[in-house]
């Protein structure tokens, strides 16, 4: 029994990244297996008035010890961290990053800024901005109206309100 111990203990510490999902499998079936063991070993015992199971609660022990340690080889053999993100998936975290943004400058009516993130929202991710960017009723508000560059100017001043001053001659040599 510990010359079988002492094998899977040295496999396990040479596990090489290939094996390393094989090993984490193995080392599962073993640790639940075991803990089975133990467990109608135990309802067993019950059962059975006390009959003598030292040497099967051994075994299902070591058999899910054993198990523990062969999943935790290979769960550290595997290459650690996760895996690299696509640009596609960037895009799509950037867009729904920016389409929060807007949904928040819509609600307090910052809409030159939800422009702006539209088309930024558009580019990175043309599906989200068609099935969730426009369709957020602030943001359809906000996009509905016209620009703010084109929106009418009062030729009145506002009552109570100055007109703003007007430079009647550029300095000569400025340009606009």
């Amino acid at each position: 029994m510990v010359r079988i111990a002492l094998c899977i203990a040295v496999a396990t510490a040479a596990c090489t990244p290939a094996q390393a999902p094989r090993a984490r499998r193995i080392g599962e079936a073993l640790a639940l297996g075991g803990v089975a063991g133990l467990i109608v070993t135990a309802a067993a015992t019950g059962l059975a008035g006390g009959a003598d199971t030292k040497g099967l609660l051994i075994v299902f022990s070591v058999s899910s010890a054993i198990g523990v340690g062969t999943y935790a080889a290979g769960d550290l053999a595997e290459p650690g961290g996760p895996r690299p993100e696509t640009r596609t998936e960037r895009n799509h975290r950037w867009a729904k990053i920016l389409t929060e943004r807007a949904a928040g400058a819509a609600r307090e009516g910052r809409c030159a800024r939800v422009r702006r993130l539209e088309i930024r929202v558009r580019t990175y991710d043309p599906e989200l901005h068609d099935f969730v960017f426009l369709r957020d009723p602030e943001i359809a508000k906000c996009l509905a109206g016209p620009p703010p560059e084109l929106a009418p100017v009062p030729s009145v001043p506002l009552p109570g309100s100055e007109p703003a001053p007007v430079d009647p001659e550029p300095a000569e040599g400025a340009r606009d």
